[in-house]
């Protein structure tokens, strides 16, 4: 199969998924992927028709094989054009001519993009665009262009010498791997919730134990891992090791530690790391909202109400970004009637979309009381307790402790396909799928915050050494497992093999004479520094 622009997106995302593109395997592309793969489609088009439009047909030239006869005729434009190779079949957006010598005259091209946002992915893509219109047109572009929003506003992008390196071994690599080379390694990312090849890779990775599983684990910090033979979920939960906590330190929060969070899934157990504080009050609100990707717009608020053994599930729900202040009007009627309460939310989008509100509304004061009484349980999750899950998703624990979606498949981006499906065709099947499955996060926020209150009641009787109750949560605390690990006995050592004795003397005298003699003994100090320093070091001493 030739290079195409899908497989080099794909290589960009994940290696794996270009193996699979380049040996012409096709997976199970989820509803989510089919969105956005249209409105790209239709972006595409709209800037197509605005730049058309602006330059004008007669200076255009459209769907044509690029070829240097072709850009020698010095057309403004060229829409929708392909550029074939015995390797190589990439469609390029457009391409816009400047002024500039090259092999087809005072003239070249540069190429054009297509995109919302601009970032690493979209500048290597035009630069490996350029790279393939070097071999026409002689000359590599050291500009590209990106075409934002429906108006087509062309914005420009640099393209040096570092970044078009980074594209020459993109693709090499992507050449080797059509050659038939060695296959990547398989390594989960967040891709993996958008990509055909999901089911597939995930069950190859649950076989092999695979620390990308994981989802707090990078990919800096899981080459990291792999340089120290560390490859999977097993091998990485044998080795944490509590840190001891400075006397001087100020920070109150501890780190996430990808160990003790493996370790948990091994031993399917809750694990405690510190003492976790989630504060409760006699009111307890939790608060779920449904937006855009961006933030930009919420149409959903799900506002769940506890007080004492009632439970009451509110939503407020916006047809259109009209109507969104007035849905939030109502959502702020409904908490003026409480005192003292706690707003839980899950993650930093409720929180950004309250500030974001707080501009639009007239009831500033009842919004920073709300702010103020905001908690993040994710935050209190994170740095202290660690479910026996692969992530700290409100899924995945919610599943964990019990919880059950109504729809199997609910997701936040199956919400975004359904409210797409929902303006389009305003059918009510749409709108009661988010309203339930917005409910269902509700409730399992609920069921979350319960638990994590449970164990922080539990670390406060331990500290105290009073005893728990009974329904308190099993779990392990990492300090009790760190004094185990940690303890050390004077005896001999007993060694399996009996040249490793032998060893362990011979490294014994090495630290005595380097590190328990240097200060008491010149001689030994000296030689100790020349194999250090070298012998040009005594020379100049000397």
């Amino acid at each position: 199969m030739k290079i195409t622009n899908e497989v080099l997106d794909s290589y960009l995302s994940c290696k794996t998924k270009a193996h699979l593109k380049l040996a012409g395997e096709n997976g199970v592309v989820s509803d989510y992927e089919a969105m956005a793969t249209a409105a790209k489609l239709r972006s595409r088009e709209d800037v197509v028709t605005t730049l058309l439009a602006r330059i004008g047909e007669g200076g255009t030239c459209r769907g044509v094989n690029v070829t240097a006869e072709i850009l020698q005729k010095g057309a403004p434009l060229l829409v929708g054009v392909t550029l074939d190779g015995d390797l190589l079949s990439l469609g390029f957006d457009a391409l816009k001519r400047v002024d500039g010598a090259s092999n087809v005259g005072d003239h070249h091209y540069l190429p054009v993009l297509q995109s919302d946002k601009v970032g690493r992915q979209q500048k290597l893509l035009l630069a490996l665009l350029g790279l393939a219109l070097a071999g026409v047109q002689g000359l590599r572009p050291t500009i590209g262009l990106v075409a934002r929003g429906a108006e087509g506003q062309l914005g420009k992008v640099r393209l040096n010498a570092q970044v078009y390196r980074e594209a020459e071994q993109v693709l090499d690599e992507v050449k080797r791997l059509q050659a038939g080379g060695e296959l990547p390694r398989l390594t989960l990312n967040k891709h993996c919730q958008l990509c055909e090849f999901r089911q597939q890779c995930r069950m190859q990775a649950e076989e092999t134990d695979d620390i990308s599983l994981l989802a707090g684990v990078g990919e800096k910090e899981l080459k990291r891992y792999n340089r120290k033979g560390i490859f999977t979920l097993t091998q990485l939960s044998c080795t944490f090791r509590p840190r001891k906590r400075g006397k001087r330190v100020k920070q109150t929060n501890h780190l996430h530690y990808p160990a003790l969070q493996a370790l948990a899934i091994r031993e399917k157990k809750i694990h405690v790391n510190g003492t976790p504080d989630l504060r409760r009050k006699p009111v307890q609100i939790f608060f779920d909202v449904e937006g855009v990707e961006e933030g930009s717009f919420v149409y959903l608020l799900g506002v769940l109400v506890a007080q004492g053994d009632a439970a009451r599930m509110h939503s407020f729900w916006a047809d259109s970004q009209t109507d969104e202040v007035r849905t939030f009007d109502a959502f702020l009627d409904l908490l003026e009637g409480y005192e003292d309460f706690c707003l839980f939310h899950y993650g930093g989008y409720e929180k950004t979309f309250l500030r974001r509100m707080r501009k639009l509304v007239k009831r500033q004061r009842v919004v920073d009381r709300l702010l103020d009484n905001a908690v993040n349980v994710l935050s209190a999750i994170r740095t202290c307790v660690y479910f026996p899950t692969l992530s700290n998703g409100l899924k995945d624990i919610g599943r964990y402790l019990g919880c059950v979606w109504t729809d199997e498949n609910a997701s936040g981006l199956q919400s975004l396909v359904w409210r797409a499906r929902w303006e389009q065709d305003r059918e009510p099947v749409w709108k009661e799928k988010l309203v339930s499955y917005n409910a269902d996060d509700c409730v399992a926020l609920e069921k979350v915050t319960e638990c994590v209150q449970a164990i922080c009641e539990v670390a406060k009787s331990r500290s105290t050494e009073a005893p728990a109750g009974p329904s308190s949560p099993t779990i392990a605390w990492a300090d009790d497992m760190g004094r185990s690990l940690n303890r050390r006995e004077f005896c001999n050592v007993k060694f399996a093999v009996e040249d490793f004795n032998h060893i362990n003397r011979c490294a014994y005298f090495d630290y005595q004479r380097e590190r328990v003699f240097l200060r008491t003994s010149r001689v030994i100090k000296k030689a100790c520094a020349s194999n250090r320093k070298g012998v040009v070091w005594l020379a100049r001493e000397r």
